[in-house]
């Protein structure tokens, strides 16, 4: 399902458009032939990790045709990573498709618990992989990935995040060992919590 990009708020859409653009950069700095994962993560349920993961995706894709995925951590270890799923390709983040598919499919047997094998295999199948992980009030998934992944999105649910919540989730990750790439503002309204409005005055926004 594609999104009309127009109905997302100004402030979403230059966040989002901002993180597309880094992650751009950062992906064509890269020395590897392998491609860029990402964790969306929140500090408790419902801030829309899914929904701006999607938008975060479709935003890359329309950059690059099929070069992003978005995949639900509970995916992670779903397939054989051992098995032959790599597709064939002309071009880094541009394979002949039908193989891609067995990188998503559920096993129907058993969950493989090799969730770094499969996600290795999704990076070499894409340039991009997106992972809509459980708010950490949820489940602590995110931590045990965070060394794992090349990046981590924070979404701030506007007049619901506290400030306390974001620096308390951005500890957690940064001593897991992760790298936090940077934040979405979601579900915003006229007005702004003080704490991020200050934060945004700081930064010169």
């Amino acid at each position: 399902m594609e999104w009309d990009l127009t109905s997302v708020s100004d402030g979403q859409l230059a966040a989002c458009q901002a993180l597309v653009y880094s992650l751009l950069q950062r992906c064509d700095l890269m020395t590897s032939d392998c491609g860029y994962a990402l964790a969306v993560v929140s500090s408790h349920p419902n801030a829309g990790v899914s929904h701006i993961q999607h938008l975060l995706t479709q935003m890359l894709n329309e950059n690059e045709a099929d070069c992003a995925i978005e995949l639900d951590c509970d995916e992670l270890g779903l397939v054989n990573p051992e098995q032959d799923h790599r597709p064939h390709q002309d071009s880094f983040g541009s394979p002949n498709g039908d193989k891609r598919s067995s990188l998503t499919a559920r096993s129907g047997v058993a969950r493989y618990r090799d969730r770094i094998g499969h996600l290795n295999a999704l990076r070499e199948a894409y340039r991009f992989v997106l992972l809509d992980c459980h708010s950490i009030r949820e489940r602590t998934d995110l931590l045990g990935l965070a060394r794992v992944v090349d990046g981590t999105i924070i979404i701030v649910e506007c007049d619901r995040t506290t400030s306390a919540q974001v620096a308390e989730l951005e500890r957690s990750i940064e001593k897991y060992g992760g790298v936090i790439l940077g934040s979405v503002l979601n579900k915003t309204f006229d007005s702004l919590p003080n704490w991020m409005r200050t934060l945004l005055e700081k930064a010169g926004v």
